[in-house]
């Protein structure tokens, strides 16, 4: 027992070193002093004795705090941690695979930085096609006489476009490099250390939405997209296209090899790609929502990428529709002021069972067995049989319907709305951006 403790201590020492704790031999000796003067199976108590003899400087406090409560977390914690982690690195191998398939020129591959390869493993589809039709059209047109010195012009322009596409998405994107000890288990504790909240944004992760200041909403924005990429990575995981040979093309196989004289020297092959959730997402925009609704729709729109359609509509004394307002590249802030400014129904008051009423007779061709309702509301509304009667009628037609409360999780008993709403749908509190991170880990779409 005495061996386990002391060699979990010089991990746990190791770890806060890597974190960027300065901690000396006469530190490490004084800790295991403490730990004999107190419970070992106090939870508390050892927190607190580790904490008084290793954070002697500023700042060190909440980088100790975070890492002893991921390091001494419970086991399903940490296995769950770790599975994450281990997904986390199979998609990071997965991009730069893929980035070396697709970008190559004359059958070779271009001479990029891993950080290239993984700029172009995080751009969408759309993107990473245009990089590659270029590719294509170069190497078809190009000159037998340049053939030799035209391979680093091609890797010159297409370092400029991932340049160019990471300077516009800078904080939709993870690039960083991974800090690797050889044990798994205190790598993904420092990756977990290194995607969480700095200590000053710590209060706005858990403070009330529309409590947070006008002066900290960037902040709040950047946390939003920073959490909207976690979902990235679970999201993309499940849904990725298969990269198994399954099936030969035998058209693009023959178009490809033309150059060849028909020989088939490259073989072209097509899987079967998996469909994607659709998102149906109905937001409460009345007085008191609208804040939550600007930062919801931030969130549902930082993942639009890896999902298929998303219909969105808001409503608060009747419905509109406002999915032809975002298009990709256009500015979300602009939007909003946008949407508010032309909608009739912004700020009303709060009738789920019109909304409800009106998605049904005018969208009911969107309510297929793949797609996904998203109801964002603090549940509050008059007429509630009327509401849940339109609701059970909708829940017979899509795959699930997930509802994101915004009223406190403590209040949820006492509310008779939320009681009513809550047996008919998979509820999950969304008053803090705490409580979209924790909507970041959970299986939202299963």
């Amino acid at each position: 027992m005495e061996k386990t403790m002391e060699s979990n201590l010089i991990r746990f020492i190791h770890l806060l070193r890597l974190a960027g704790l300065k901690i000396g031999s006469g530190e490490v000796i004084d800790a295991l002093n403490a730990l004999t003067t107190v419970d070992i199976a106090d939870r508390h108590m050892v927190k607190t004795a580790l904490r008084a003899v290793l954070v002697k400087r500023k700042g060190e406090k909440e980088v100790f705090d975070r890492t002893f409560d991921l390091f001494f977390a419970p086991m399903d914690e940490k296995e769950r941690c770790q599975l994450e982690h281990q997904m986390r690195e199979e998609q990071r191998k997965q991009q730069l695979q893929q980035a070396e398939e697709d970008l190559t020129y004359d059958q070779e591959k271009l001479e990029l930085s891993e950080e290239e390869k993984m700029i172009y493993g995080q751009m969408p589809e759309e993107d990473q096609r245009k990089i590659t039709d270029y590719l294509d059209k170069a190497e078809k047109g190009k000159s037998r006489e340049w053939e030799t010195s035209s391979k680093p012009l091609i890797e010159v322009v297409v370092k400029g476009a991932l340049r160019k596409w990471l300077k516009q998405h800078q904080d939709e994107v993870d690039i960083k490099q991974r800090q690797s000890t050889g044990d798994e288990e205190m790598d993904y504790i420092l990756e977990e250390l290194g995607q969480q909240a700095p200590a000053e944004e710590e209060d706005i992760l858990y403070e009330d939405m529309q409590n947070i200041k006008e002066k900290d909403i960037p902040k709040a924005n950047m946390l939003i997209r920073r959490l909207a990429r976690h979902l990235v990575t679970r999201i993309t995981r499940r849904y990725k296209r298969s990269k198994k040979h399954q099936m030969l093309d035998l058209r693009r196989t023959i178009r490809e090899n033309i150059r060849y004289g028909g020989t088939p020297f490259r073989l072209k092959y097509r899987s079967k790609k998996v469909q994607k959730p659709k998102l149906i997402l109905v937001c409460d925009v009345s007085g008191s929502m609208s804040r939550y609704a600007s930062f919801v729709l931030q969130f549902i729109y930082g993942i639009h990428s890896v999902l298929g359609q998303i219909e969105s509509f808001i409503f608060a004394d009747n419905l509109e529709r406002i999915t032809p307002y975002f298009q990709p590249g256009s500015d979300f802030n602009q939007l909003m002021v946008d949407i508010m400014n032309k909608s009739k129904v912004w700020g009303g008051g709060t009738k789920v069972y019109r909304a409800l009423e009106v998605l049904q007779r005018d969208y009911r061709e969107l309510f297929t067995g793949d797609a996904y309702m998203i109801i964002l509301s603090d549940t509050k509304t008059e007429a509630l049989p009327q509401a849940l009667e339109e609701l059970l009628k909708i829940k017979r037609g899509v795959k699930d319907i997930l509802w994101l409360n915004t009223l406190p999780e403590d209040e949820w008993e006492s509310s008779k709305t939320t009681r009513s709403f809550r047996k008919h749908t998979r509820m999950y509190p969304c008053n803090t951006l705490n409580d979209l991170e924790k909507l970041t880990r959970s299986k939202i779409f299963s």
